[in-house]
């Protein structure tokens, strides 16, 4: 077929002219367009792009508009009128008017056609500097030279001139421009931004989901539908590789040991730039600062855009104390994540800002099967993962130390975004421009909407990422059902007031439990607060457990004893609904096997946080803490019923502690040692341990008086005959004093209290560790560190390895713990200032955020300069829950509920002349306890809060060089015994009735004069 354009000038010259003028001289009557097409989504013939190209224009673009026109010949020009201010576009034959524009396109090919061919045109409409949310309008129309209509696009039939011929108008507004990967990167205004952190420390959440942070307020990881972990989820990774435990050398750029995310953040595009919030190479940003507000976990962010006079207020936090919205089963959904920032035009003239809100997921551990979309009806961007896979098939992590495991379960994630209307108010308009407008990506994707920022203003912008999860795969209806109400309640709530109510609720929780406040010391006095709070995100609200840690692949489970141990720290700051919770999920949760003794079994190593087993091996500590617990939650709550209803567990403990295991091997009773034989507390070797077996002797004595409280006086006989057994092995073990030198060995005195602080063997082993006494083979091998960065820190044990052998925060703590329970039996307070000097030391290795980690970094291998964060954080028991305990031990608190007693026994350090804990709790009661010190009186001040009946017991410690004189009870001289061992006297007593009632207790105390003994 002949292939004739619109132009003489494209016709060959030659052999084709003849047939060419035939066909024009056969046509020549024809002098309008049959029809004029222009379908924006269509298909250009012979192209791959749409009508218009791109169908949806970003600012800066190009704009191609394609049009087909039928037939050739029947036509002789074009025209595109258009408008840049949203005017309605007009011209006559080539001619604009107005505001109109007009361009002249051109021919590009024949489109093969019966009876004529059609032609296909290309016009280019210039963007240029045009702003993102401008309204582009134009016409199209073909017109025959000769005579005819003005043909305009879309009609048809007019060859006759007699068809509607209307002037169809289209349109487009233009789109933010895409971001790129930002400042920073070599290309900035194409892809996407690299994964860029920088000190990932910062962690919110409300027990239902939680999320990290870096100190730039970028997204690290989430955490849903759960505090950590469920079954059917896995991470990334552990976070490091098998024999490349030093961190970072060696390590893989994709072994960060996320959850569901790579990164998530914001980003700023002024001037023509994107400077994403993760400020890759510090180019962006400066005056960067990141804090919790105080006794919140609500985040708070400051920053300033470099040079461009805007500044960046952040504030990030989970939701809670809050009315939840419900999904549509009328369940509240908790799995929400805030953001607001607040932007402010420093400058003195007007700020053009484009906000854009980037999240690359990683959902369920792994990338292959993330899916992502725009939800036009809500403005959402959607990811999900619903794909039913086992590990060993798609070769991604096996968090267990089974053969396989089944990721079979539905993870969905909403993000929305609002520009508000008034800071601080609810009212807004949804972000619409998104990723997907130009992009099919499903792995990573963008949002954004475009500020004006008057000088001197401020703008805030909200974002709600919110979690939906089903238990089983391919779920698609999970956004419509769990995650659309929640971006409902988003776009009608103000985030500023959930933020209030959010910090309302972490500081309501905190005043129900224990405070302490030192004058000397508001680091430590922030250091308290900070670590119940830390310890409360572990927590998961559901099922009850509490989660290792984060910032590593391997921690966010729960693994019992770090559990009992959280639900200890709870109890006794006063927090008993969190303490009781850990032991439902012990009870009711967790999976144990059967025992052939009638009872089920030992808890496993560790476990999801909805029970199910993830490493498998026997600790039998995991087991032993569970009576230890159990008493100490009776012993502060006075709670009978929590002891009848936890018999099971402690029954089965004490049996499956004590004895040889038929599920595992590796779990038995050595009867020439009388000792258990099962996985050491630092899971790197099978033995017998001092610790384990202390832990087993404390659990069998516990068991026992629990044993004769819930009526069943056998079991306590067997107990504590077992007791008696395991505890000459523990003094065979000790005299043999072969065992490697081992932090975890105070665990004899603290917490367990199997022996004396100066027992003569336990004084051994604290000589071996301050390397002042050696080992029966002769190694001088102490634990303490003498010199160099790590002066005065304590390693876990001798020859440890683990990532480059730093010492560890538990470690150095529980170094501190046992002299603090020392200061009982020694004169003078050097004993507590020794525990005081490490908690100092600790203190200058917290993170920015105030997070301790599992262990501290030596500088050669800092993830960051300065940053002396390492292997998990934060965490609970390795920092967090015993930063706590280590506080509480200044106050030393006995609690006795049952014998409605309070005991107490305060060590105030030399430098401190004063400290008070507020609201201490015993039973039904609430105390305030102020102790004070001056050159003449010790005083213990007990402040009734509840009003109720109570009685008193408290050792008076004496300064070194002082002697005790007279006791008094509100001015009244009582009786009192001194302890010449522990230079302290005791009083005793009924605490004063009425709600606010004092008890003020004295000692009168001399100095000693230089020649007295």
């Amino acid at each position: 077929m002949l292939r004739i354009g619109f132009s003489m000038m494209r016709l060959s010259i030659g052999k084709f002219v003849a047939v060419a003028m035939l066909a024009i001289a056969s046509i020549a009557s024809w002098a309008t367009a049959d029809f004029v097409e222009h379908i924006a989504g269509n298909t250009v013939y012979g192209e791959s792009s749409t009508s218009r190209n791109p169908l949806n224009p970003r600012e800066g673009n190009s704009v191609d508009i394609w049009t087909k026109i039928g037939y050739s010949f029947y036509y002789t020009n074009i025209a595109i009128y258009y408008t840049t201010n949203g005017s309605e576009p007009s011209g006559v034959r080539g001619v604009a008017s107005g505001a109109t524009q007009v361009i002249i396109p051109n021919f590009v090919r024949n489109e093969p056609h019966s009876p004529n061919n059609i032609d296909w045109w290309k016009g280019t409409i210039p963007l240029g500097s045009l702003p993102a949310g401008s309204v582009v309008k134009y016409k199209i129309s073909a017109w025959n030279s000769g005579g005819g209509l003005d043909v305009f696009a879309n009609n048809s039939g007019c060859a006759s001139n007699s068809c509607a011929n209307v002037a169809n108008t289209f349109s487009f507004t233009v789109k933010m421009p895409w971001p790129g990967a930002g400042a920073g990167s070599a290309n900035p205004q194409v892809g996407y931004p690299p994964v860029s952190f920088w000190k990932e420390e910062a962690l919110v959440g409300n027990n239902y989901m939680n999320v990290q942070l870096d100190q730039n307020g970028t997204t690290y990881d989430i955490h849903y539908p759960s505090a950590g972990t469920v079954f059917g989820v896995a991470t990334k990774n552990e976070g490091y590789v098998g024999g490349l435990d030093t961190f970072p050398p060696g390590l893989p750029a994709g072994n960060r040991g996320q959850t569901h995310l790579n990164q998530a953040m914001a980003g700023l595009r002024v001037d023509g730039t994107t400077y994403w919030m993760s400020n890759e190479n510090g180019v962006g940003y400066d005056q960067v600062s990141q804090s919790y507000i105080k006794d919140t976990n609500v985040v708070q962010g400051l920053t300033s855009l470099k040079n461009k006079g805007i500044t960046v207020q952040q504030y990030d936090f989970c939701p809670a104390g809050i009315t939840f919205p419900l999904d549509q089963g009328f369940s509240p959904q908790r799995g929400l994540f805030v953001e607001r920032y607040l932007l402010t035009n420093t400058g003195a003239s007007q700020r053009q800002v484009g906000f854009y809100y980037y999240s690359d997921y990683a959902i369920n551990g792994g990338d292959s099967y993330d899916q992502m979309y725009w939800d036009s009806t809500r403005n959402v961007m959607v990811a999900y993962d619903n794909t039913q896979r086992y590990t060993s098939a798609s070769g991604e992590y096996n968090p267990t130390t089974f053969s396989d495991y089944n990721k079979d379960r539905s993870i969905y994630f909403g993000t929305a975004l609002k520009v508000l209307t008034t800071p601080g108010g609810s009212s807004g308009v949804p972000a619409t421009d998104n990723w997907r407008e130009t992009s099919t990506d499903s792995g990573q994707g963008w949002m954004a909407c475009s500020l004006v920022i008057p000088a001197g203003q401020t703008v805030e912008v909200d974002l709600l990422t919110a979690g939906g999860f089903d238990q089983f795969s391919g779920a698609t209806g999970t956004f419509s059902y769990q995650i659309a109400p929640a971006v409902d309640w988003f776009y009608a709530s103000s985030m500023a007031a959930t933020q209030t109510q959010t910090e309302t609720f972490w500081k309501d929780w905190l005043a129900t439990g224990t405070t302490v406040d030192i004058p000397q010391s508001a680091t430590l006095t922030e250091l308290f607060n900070r670590g119940l709070l830390g310890t409360m995100l572990h927590f998961d609200g559901k099922n009850g457990g509490v989660v290792a840690g984060y910032h590593n692949g391997a921690y966010p489970f729960v693994w019992p004893r770090d559990a009992a141990y959280a639900a200890v720290t709870f109890a006794k700051s006063g927090h008993f609904f969190e303490s009781s919770e850990v032991y439902r999920y012990l009870r009711d949760v967790t999976f144990r096997n059967n025992e052939t003794w009638g009872g089920k079994g030992f808890w496993y190593q560790k476990y999801t946080t909805d029970g199910y087993i993830v490493w498998g091996a026997p600790q039998v500590d995991e087991s032993a803490v569970v009576p230890w617990g159990v008493n100490y939650h009776y012993n502060i709550t006075g709670d009978g019923g929590f002891l009848t209803q936890n018999w099971g567990i402690v029954r089965d403990a004490a049996f499956a502690s004590s004895q040889d295991s038929t599920i595992d091997s590796r779990l038995y009773y050595d009867d020439t040692n009388k000792l258990m034989h099962s996985m050491s507390v630092w899971e790197d070797a099978f033995d017998e341990f001092l610790y384990s077996n202390a832990n087993v002797v404390r659990g069998l004595w516990d068991a026992a008086l629990i044993a004769n409280l819930t009526g069943h006086p056998t079991d306590a006989a067997t107990f504590n005959g077992r007791a008696g057994d395991v505890y000459q092995g523990l003094v065979g073990r000790l005299d043999w004093n072969g065992e490697n030198t081992d932090i975890s060995q105070l665990g004899l005195v603290y917490p367990f209290k199997v022996f004396g602080a100066k027992d003569s063997r336990v004084v051994k082993l604290v000589d071996r560790m301050n390397g002042v006494d050696t080992d029966r083979y002769g190694n001088n091998h102490p634990l303490v560190r003498f010199s160099g960065e790590w002066q005065g820190l304590i390693d876990r044990y001798y020859g440890d390895t683990y990532w480059n052998g730093g010492p560890w925060f538990l470690s150095t703590m529980w170094y501190g713990l046992y002299y603090a329970e020392r200061c009982n039996s020694t004169p003078g307070m050097g004993d507590i200032d020794t525990h005081k000097s490490k908690l100092d030391l600790l203190v200058s290795r917290l993170g920015p955020a105030g997070f301790g980690a599992e262990q501290i970094s030596p500088a050669n291998s800092e993830l960051y300069p300065g940053f002396k964060l390492q292997a998990a954080w934060p965490n609970a028991w390795e920092s967090m829950s015993t930063f706590v305990d280590s506080m509480m031990a200044f106050l030393d608190y006995t609690p006795d509920a049952p014998g409605n007693t309070l005991r107490f026994s305060p060590k105030l350090p030399t430098a401190w002349e004063g400290m008070t804990f507020k609201n201490v709790r015993l039973g039904t009661h609430q105390f305030d306890i102020k102790v004070t010190k001056t050159k003449s009186v010790v005083g213990h001040e007990v402040k009734n809060l509840t009003g109720n009946a109570a009685s008193f017991e408290t050792w008076i410690k004496i300064p070194a060089g002082y002697v005790p004189g007279f006791a008094y009870v509100n001015g009244v001289q009582v009786a009192s015994n001194y302890d010449a061992v522990g230079h302290r006297v005791r009083v005793v007593g009924a605490v004063a009735n009425g709600v606010g009632a004092l008890t003020s207790i004295q000692l009168r105390i001399t100095q000693r004069s230089r020649g007295g003994h």
